[in-house]
Formats: structure tokens, C-alpha cells, sequence
């Protein structure tokens, strides 16, 4: 008997040990920064994109990155909300379509991310997203002339946001129900959902939503399974589309022709 239980043991230990890993290390697994910041000069050269810094209401400094349109009579701002890793400056070149197409764009950088000061937290993301959408009113867009876009991880921010405020629209490219339920996909053989702290519960917040929405998800989406999406797109109110792009994954949509799809419906909410 002492023979059997003693590797049982063990495996016991082991296994909680693995448990109290993943628990105390779980924001290093979720958050993934690049904690340099981008090149202004670079970024103004190549798009035209210059840096401009806000505080959140906890009195973290922000430098996100802001291009207006080259149009006067562009009356939308999309307010970009990256995924979990590297910084805003990654997807200058991904949304240059939307520049192109003559859009006030705002690229929100995160709290840790980017050369910013701060840790991210859910708590502390969606007080940087607030502090954007602050910054867009106070130079001249409101609510009903920002359009919220959020990549991967940002959708769950976004969805908070558009819980709260009507937008002119929402758009999600890879969203998911809810952090606590992509950690029980991915980590199955712990009790994840239970030990998820930054839960980004976005199931229970699209039927609050009232803006136009459109959900985006790639068909062979390893991170986030497209189940996600159509969960969400079940329970969320109309005006409502989603697409499902076969043969893309996760952070290659927009070698799909995606930006077109994201262009009409902008083009529409005029």
C-alpha cells in the first residue's frame, strides 16, 4: 500500500504545484509586452502617426499614438485596441487601410506596454481605454462618432466600453466569451476558469451593447477558438454581422482582404 501511495503523493504535489504556478504567474502568461516604444520619427515618417500622452483617472500617463484624417470632413475616430503582445506600433502598417480610407485614428497604448509606466491588470486596461475615449471627446469625437476596435484581447475591453456608452460601432476581430474560458481551453487539465483573476467577461456584456457590431473570427483560429464568436454574436443586439474567414487563424485576418470587410462597414455607419 506504501508502495502505491507514495508516487501518488507525489503526483499530488506536483500537480498542485503546477496549480499554484499558473495561478501566481498567470498575468506573465496573458500579458505579453513589448516594453520598448515605438520610433516617433518612424512612425510619423512611414504613416504619418505622431505620439500624444493623456492620464487615466489613477493617474498613469499614457502615450498612445493618433493619426487625423487627412480630410477635414472625416466625422469618425476608430479607437484601435491592440491584442496581448507587443505594443501599438505593431499595427501601424495592419490598419493603414483605415488611414488610407480617410479615418481619424487613435492607437490606445496600454499601461506596460510600449514604454508606458504601470502593470497591465484588467482594472488598469479598462482604465486606459476610458482615458482614451476621454481624450477623443475632448478634441472633438463623442461617443456616437467613435468607432471601438478591438483585437483579440482588446475585445473584451471593448465590449466593456460599448456595455457603458453607445458607440457608432463596435468592431471585434477574434473576441472570445470571456479570458477565464480560452484559459480553461488552452490550460484543460486545471480548474483555469476558476484561477482566471483578469476574467474580461464579455459573454455577459454584448446584450448590454447598442451600437452596430460586427464580429470577425478566422475559421482556423488556434488562440481563440471561433466558437467564441459565435456565442457571442447569438446573444448581442441587432444591428449585428459576423464573418467567419476560412482558412485564417489568429493574427493573420487581414491577409484575408479582412480591411475590406472592416472598410464597409465603417463606410455604412455614415
Amino acid at each position: 500500500m506504501k508502495i502505491i501511495l507514495r508516487p501518488l503523493l507525489t503526483m499530488g504535489c506536483l500537480y498542485a504545484l503546477l496549480v499554484l504556478l499558473l495561478f501566481l504567474f498567470q498575468r506573465s502568461l496573458l500579458y505579453l509586452p513589448d516594453t520598448s516604444p515605438p520610433d516617433p520619427d518612424a512612425a510619423f515618417s512611414e504613416f504619418g502617426i505622431r505620439p500624444v500622452t493623456f492620464a487615466t483617472r489613477d493617474g498613469v500617463k499614457l502615450r498612445s499614438w493618433w493619426r487625423p484624417a487627412s480630410q477635414d470632413d472625416s466625422s469618425l475616430a476608430v479607437l484601435i485596441m491592440h491584442g496581448n503582445a507587443g505594443h501599438a506600433g505593431y499595427r501601424f502598417a495592419k490598419f493603414t487601410p483605415l488611414i488610407n480610407a480617410g479615418y481619424n485614428v487613435l492607437f490606445l497604448e496600454y499601461r506596460g506596454y510600449g514604454g508606458n509606466l504601470g502593470n497591465p491588470t484588467e482594472f488598469g486596461l479598462k482604465h486606459d481605454a476610458q482615458a482614451a475615449i476621454n481624450h477623443l471627446a475632448s478634441i472633438g469625437f463623442r461617443p456616437e462618432q467613435t468607432v471601438l476596435y478591438g483585437e483579440s484581447l482588446g475585445c473584451g475591453i471593448a465590449i466593456h466600453l460599448a456595455a457603458h456608452h453607445r458607440f457608432a460601432g463596435v468592431v471585434l476581430e477574434a473576441p472570445y466569451t470571456s479570458i477565464a474560458d480560452v484559459a480553461q481551453d488552452h490550460y484543460w487539465f486545471v480548474p483555469a476558469r476558476w484561477l482566471t483573476r483578469d476574467k474580461f467577461n464579455s459573454l455577459s456584456k454584448v446584450p448590454q451593447v447598442k451600437s452596430p457590431l460586427l464580429i470577425i473570427h478566422g475559421e482556423s483560429d488556434g488562440i481563440i477558438d471561433r466558437e467564441h464568436s459565435k456565442r457571442l454574436y447569438a446573444v448581442a443586439n441587432d444591428p449585428k454581422e459576423v464573418f467567419f474567414v476560412a482558412g485564417a487563424g489568429h493574427n493573420d485576418l487581414y491577409d484575408f482582404d479582412t480591411a475590406s470587410t472592416v472598410l464597409r462597414f465603417l463606410e455604412a455607419l455614415h
